[in-house]
């Protein structure tokens, strides 16, 4: 990651209800506590007359793009009537699969596909991100390596991607991945990863980066997830 720190978090644990449907569905959404870093604060240095003093500086920057959202995804697949009565229900022992946030709601996921380079343009466009951002969604999402994955019965494969922090500051495995589920409804998705290192020095099940409007500094996003 290049450019401005990330500090924004907050933690959310998932529950979600797994039917026989092999598309992501809704998910209840429980927020934890909120938290944030601050800007540094202005220093100073001495000056006096006829020195020459060498002056290294160094500035770490809250972003004005992005929210992290982390946290534990527990489900179970049910049999139940329309009352919501449990005939019977198995539990998920290994929590694999993906996490979904998007600003609008996605009625149908069979033309999810990997977000293209118009398409990221258009929402830097739309959350008046400047192209020449260091901390833009074309310079966060930058690769196109990670794990292939289903959505429902759609496979897919090399879409621009990057890896959210683990507790030592690095890459770890928290997969992020850009997908559309129309020409401008861009879908971000965190493949799960069941009790990895997170970046706090916790576990987590997933770590997922959405953008917000810079203007407004805040936007409402919509969660799916997709239990394998």
């Amino acid at each position: 990651m290049k450019g401005w720190k990330i500090y924004v978090i907050i933690g959310i644990i998932l529950a979600a209800a797994v039917f026989a449907d092999p598309d992501p569905l809704g998910a209840t959404l429980t927020p934890g506590s909120s938290s944030r870093g601050t800007n540094p604060t202005v220093t100073t240095a001495d000056a006096q007359a006829g020195n020459v003093t060498a002056l290294n500086i160094n500035q770490d920057r809250i972003t004005d793009i992005w929210q992290g959202f982390y946290g534990n995804v527990s489900g179970s697949v049910v049999l139940e009537n329309a009352a919501g009565n449990n005939f019977y229900d198995w539990s998920l022992a290994t929590i694999t699969g993906e996490v979904y946030a998007s600003r609008a709601t996605v009625p149908s996921w069979t033309s999810i596909n990997c977000t293209n380079q118009t398409q990221i343009d258009s929402e830097e466009t739309l959350l008046s991100i400047a192209t020449t951002a260091s901390d833009g969604i074309n310079e966060t999402f930058n690769i196109t390596s990670h794990p292939n994955f289903n959505v429902g019965t759609r496979l897919m494969t090399g879409c621009f991607s990057t890896r959210a922090y683990n507790s030592t500051g690095s890459a770890g495995n928290y997969w992020n991945v850009l997908l559309s589920s129309n020409s401008t409804n861009v879908v971000y998705t965190s493949i799960l990863a069941d009790n990895a290192d997170a970046f706090a020095g916790s576990t987590a099940d997933f770590e997922i980066l959405v953008p917000v409007d810079r203007l407004l500094t805040t936007s409402t996003y919509y969660f799916y997830v997709e239990l394998n």
